[in-house]
């Protein structure tokens, strides 16, 4: 909820105007005001800090005038009101984790907004969406909807809150790793307070900026920013922004080696937490001292201190602290060389990971059970209305049999041919509504699969993530500790000549299983398509694949800018492209091979070709290869189509289309 209160400060400083006493005496002069008002536009202005100011103090409270709110609006035509009410609702939703029901809330709030051109508001509620998605643990849609927000700050030249806006991206591009991105967007938050001689939002900036120079290595810049923002901490008096910059003075510390001074920090992390019963700036500053004593040399202290830390957190509930804490006594574990009891805390921290893995999973799976709820109430209306036309339809009929009846005595002819033209129009009707009932269920039926490929598609992606993470932070730094400790031995070691030859072929060997770790991890899922997006993995994929010296593979691509392909889109898109090269390698004997990638609006279309053998492409037709059927699978999933053009000597060429990239 840390990322709501900063959205909601604006509004809470507006709230001042009314006094400066608790909160329940600001309520009280709202109410006053409220009870004293006559234009709808003033009530409405007045039922929303109202609202504000529960949900800052009693969140269940404010869903009444929250829709109190969207009520008087649509009453009135305030749509200024509705947007702010239907957000406000579906901020209250989300920290009920319903994300599903609080992120459809948001989007009607979004289209109000887009309808009445209402920039502002527009922004502030892609705010609040983005924080939904990024409390449902979904980074990149989190990141999408804040860029949006960022971009009509700065439109509207809202200095003020692009302040906070760039922090919030700061935050996320850390969350996804993009460290570089999150220096650049916590720098010109930054700079903009200083512009503005603002301190709103500079202390949340100043930890985002030094977290990133901390992954970016530069240990010796973020302790500048980090002594500064623990002096504003100070002078501002916020303990809890002090233990943050603490925590992440240890970690600058314990990139630059300087482990001596750890403690100290540690201890005075240890009182601040304490004083303000802040479990999660205990736990890592147990988690320092139990770095400080491990690197003295003290193992019974350094596995006591990582052990409080554990059981803190454990007891806490603070799961993402229990798995740092676990992975800091695995540290020391290795360090004094108790693999026995390393295997134990790793595997801890790897049962920590699967928990966190299978929350993500069960809010993605949620999302999707809510989105089906909705869709098939939707269709319960539709068959209700359907039901009522039928039955008004069928009224009617009887009317006109009625009359029919009574004019039979005077026109015979007459009544008949009304009767003919009733019975057409009957079977018509039925036969157009049998025919409306099947095609919702087809539709209903395709919705139903492509919501499952969906979800079966996204735990793919997060399995293929989690195994390559699992490869390269597990294995692979057990095989570095191991060629570490084989190279720390042969300096203490009398190695003769015959032993240092086999000395040097079992280093050489433990080298390749370094390397074809690596390889494998990045097969499973390439950090190039991650980090950068599809165009850089395909690129740097071919780019492998031609200076094996296999084939000639020329890569080209227009138009495709990184990270604007959704990840499922981009994610399919490149084990197609990877499958069609694969093949060209196993079947088709070629010498020269082309992939090309063209983006044109919301359509992208992929070619491969080859100089090779070819085939007879009738052959597909009856073909029950398990290649070929994985390829049609993922091009229907992206509801596209495929042409494929060869002849025996001719080469092959290869056409993809996807025309929706909104998947």
């Amino acid at each position: 909820m840390k990322l709501l209160f900063l959205l909601l400060v604006p509004a809470v400083i507006a709230l001042k105007t009314y006094g400066q006493g608790s909160w329940e005496h600001r309520r009280d002069s709202l109410l006053t005001d409220l009870s004293r008002e006559k234009q709808d536009s003033d009530k409405a202005n007045t039922i929303l800090w109202i609202g504000v100011l529960y949900l800052d103090n009693h969140p269940d409270s404010a869903e009444y005038y929250a829709k109190a709110l969207c009520k008087l609006c649509e009453k009135s035509h305030l749509p200024s009101g509705l947007a702010n009410g239907l957000s406000m609702q579906a901020c209250i939703l989300s920290s009920q984790n319903k994300y599903g029901e609080a992120i459809a809330m948001e989007m009607e709030a979004i289209e109000v907004a887009k309808k009445a051109n209402l920039q502002r508001p527009l922004a502030n509620i892609y705010n609040n969406t983005a924080i939904c998605y990024s409390d449902m643990g979904e980074k990149l849609s989190s990141l999408d909807y804040y860029l949006k927000a960022a971009a009509i700050y700065e439109m509207i030249n809202d200095s003020s809150s692009m302040t906070f806006i760039y922090g919030n991206i700061a935050s996320v591009y850390n969350d996804l790793k993009e460290y570089k991105s999150g220096y650049v967007y916590a720098l010109k938050g930054i700079l903009l307070c200083r512009k503005l001689h603002s301190t709103h939002g500079l202390g949340s900036g100043m930890v985002n900026l030094s977290t990133a120079l901390i992954n970016l290595k530069r240990y010796d810049t973020a302790l500048v920013v980090l002594f500064e923002n623990k002096e504003l901490a100070r002078n501002e008096n916020n303990k809890y922004q002090q233990v943050n910059v603490l925590a992440n003075i240890d970690y600058a510390y314990a990139g630059l080696a300087k482990f001596n001074l750890i403690k100290a920090n540690a201890d005075e992390m240890m009182s601040l937490s304490t004083s303000i019963d802040n479990k999660e700036g205990i736990c890592y500053a147990l988690v320092g001292l139990a770095e400080y004593w491990a690197h003295q040399k003290k193992f019974a202290l350094a596995i006591h201190y990582a052990d409080s830390a554990i059981s803190l957190a454990r007891s806490a509930g603070l799961v993402s602290v229990l798995r740092d804490s676990y992975q800091e006594a695995s540290n020391i574990e290795v360090i004094f060389g108790n693999i026995s009891r390393y295997h134990h805390y790793d595997d801890l921290r790897d049962s920590v990971d699967e928990v966190l893995l299978s929350d993500r999973i069960l809010k993605n799976t949620q999302e999707l059970d809510a989105k089906y709820s909705l869709n098939k109430k939707q269709a319960e209306i539709d068959a209700l209305n359907k039901q009522r036309e039928i039955q008004q339809l069928t009224l009617k009929q009887r009317n006109t049999m009625n009359w029919a009846l009574f004019s039979l005595v005077l026109v015979t002819a007459l009544t008949g041919f009304l009767y003919n033209r009733n019975y057409r129009q009957k079977k018509k009707l039925l036969q157009a509504n049998t025919l409306l009932q099947q095609q919702r269920i087809t539709e209903l039926e395709k919705e139903r699969q492509l919501l499952a490929a969906r979800a079966v598609l996204q735990g793919q992606v997060e399995e293929r993530t989690r195994l390559a993470r699992d490869l390269h932070d597990g294995l692979g730094s057990i095989l570095s500790s191991t060629k570490y400790s084989f190279s720390n031995m042969s300096e203490n070691l009398i190695i003769t000549p015959d032993t240092a030859a086999a000395y040097d072929r079992g280093m050489d060997m433990l080298d390749r299983s370094i390397t074809e770790l690596r390889r494998i991890a990045h097969n499973m899922m390439p950090e190039a398509l991650v980090r950068f997006g599809l165009d850089s993995a395909v690129k740097d994929f071919c780019n492998s694949v031609d200076q094996s010296g296999a084939i000639h593979l020329t890569y080209q691509s227009f138009e495709i800018k990184e990270n604007s392909i959704p990840p499922l889109t981009a994610g399919a898109v490149y084990r197609i492209i990877q499958e069609l090269v694969n093949n060209i390698l196993k079947h088709a004997n070629a010498t020269t091979a082309l992939v090309q990638l063209i983006r044109k609006n919301d359509t992208l279309s992929i070619t491969v070709e080859d100089n090779g053998r070819g085939f007879d492409p009738v052959i597909l037709q009856t073909s029950d290869g398990r290649g070929y059927l994985n390829l049609k699978n993922r091009v229907a999933y992206l509801n596209g189509t495929i042409d494929i053009q060869s002849g025996l000597e001719k080469g092959t060429s290869v056409n993809i289309e996807i025309s929706n990239l909104a998947i």
